[in-house]
């Protein structure tokens, strides 16, 4: 009996006892395959399609972010140049009173650089000798603002100017206090124009009171020299009190010279001004009075810087007896003999183009003391001076439309500058 051959049908065992066709199991194996991929395929489309959405996303972020950091800088760009371009001086100090903000107009008042003040106590920098109330720390410990104050600051020159300054605290968008500011501006120049309004005030008053006096002295004056003219005429030429007439005589003189003075000073000046070159009309001055200087103080020498001509319109009368004037006053100031410097130069401002002419000598100069009370009428350090002249001087050159102003040290020296404008 033959041996029994196994049996070749294709067939595949697929659960318990179960028999399938193999191309049947492949056709449902390759039918899933294809759902699966279609799956994976529309999973992935999905995610290709959230990714594309977040990439978007992400780029519209970054967009607003890079936005708003560029109008961020443009905003704090904006404030430092108005912080920078302020006339007035601007400081912050933070919680423990040390300065974090120093604008440039602060730079230029204190004379002090934002490297050196960054990071330092307000006391170093500005300084507290007019007491803590009177300063940003003030407001830091009280919270109290103050308002239109004044104090004075002591510069790094070691100069004393007076500060006008107002301090309030900063505060952050919930109201949490971060420090204090304080904004001030320098009033020298404000000083300045208060005290010539005063003494402008104080010169018309005196100049009103001077015009009817001068008219009420002048006629007595006449009377008194007619009569010693007759007394020194009936005495002998040998009489001792001749002698004595004389002296009324010249106390009458002078007293006449002062009495010319006042109504000089009171009446309004009528210029007749005309371009001139102004080099030429100081030197013209200057010439005269150096040969009445030679005469009388030979060891006075006077220098001349003069720059390129100036023309400027002039009464060259008027101006002659100012620039004497100050020549006169200087040689005075050298009783041992010196030197006197006359420069002419040149400066553009705001307010135009001007030509100044500076009267310099190395005499005694003047005490601080007095140099507010020159231009004042009457008032005289020369035991002959009438305490007209600079008063005088000082109304021509202002009628001309300039000014005059004066500096001086302590036996260094003074200096006398006009100003006119070209």
């Amino acid at each position: 009996m033959a041996a029994t051959e196994p049996r070749t049908d294709h067939v595949l065992q697929i659960g318990m006892g179960s028999d399938v066709p193999l191309e049947e199991a492949f056709a449902d194996s390759y039918a899933l395959f294809n759902e699966t991929t279609r799956r994976y395929m529309e999973a992935y489309k999905q995610l290709e399609e959230q990714f594309e959405f977040l990439n978007v996303r992400l780029e519209e972020t970054n967009r607003d972010l890079r936005d708003s950091l560029e109008e961020k800088d443009r905003v704090s760009n904006y404030l430092n140049n108005i912080l920078e371009s302020m006339t007035d001086g601007l400081l912050v100090v933070g919680l423990d009173g040390r300065i974090n903000l120093f604008n440039q107009a602060a730079e230029e008042i204190t004379g002090r650089s934002q490297e050196e003040v960054l990071g330092r106590t307000y006391e170093e920098v500005m300084g507290v000798e007019d007491g803590r109330e009177k300063s940003v720390l003030h407001t830091l410990d009280s919270g109290d603002s103050l308002v239109n104050q004044q104090k004075d600051l002591r510069r790094t020159d070691e100069r004393i100017i007076p500060l006008g300054f107002s301090t309030s605290l900063v505060r952050d968008g919930n109201g949490i206090v971060l420090g204090a500011i304080e904004a001030f501006n320098d009033l020298t120049a404000v000083k300045r124009l208060e005290s010539q309004v005063r003494q402008t005030h104080t010169l018309a008053a005196l100049g009103e009171m001077a015009a009817t006096v001068a008219h009420e002295i002048r006629n007595p004056l006449g009377g008194i020299a007619s009569f010693a003219n007759l007394l020194e005429r009936d005495l002998e030429a040998d009489d001792p009190n001749r002698r004595l007439v004389r002296k009324i005589t010249e106390g009458v003189s002078r007293l006449n010279r002062i009495v010319s003075s006042l109504l000089s000073y009171t009446r309004p000046l009528n210029l007749n001004t005309h371009p001139v070159d102004l080099s030429q009309t100081v030197e013209e001055a200057a010439a005269f009075f150096e040969i009445d200087s030679n005469r009388q103080t030979p060891d006075v020498i006077i220098e001349r810087r003069f720059a390129e001509s100036r023309t400027c319109q002039v009464d060259t009368e008027q101006f002659h007896q100012v620039v004497l004037n100050l020549l006169l006053n200087a040689r005075q100031a050298m009783p041992e003999g010196g030197t006197i410097e006359i420069e002419l130069t040149s400066r553009s401002a705001e307010d135009g183009d001007w030509a100044l002419v500076a009267v310099r000598d190395s005499g005694i100069g003047i005490e601080a003391a007095i140099l507010d009370k020159l231009f004042t009428p009457f008032f005289t350090t020369k035991e002959d001076g009438t305490g007209l002249g600079l008063v005088t001087s000082r109304k021509i050159v202002e009628a001309h439309g300039g000014r005059i102003t004066v500096d001086s040290v302590p036996g260094e020296g003074t200096c006398f500058t006009i100003a006119l404008p070209m």
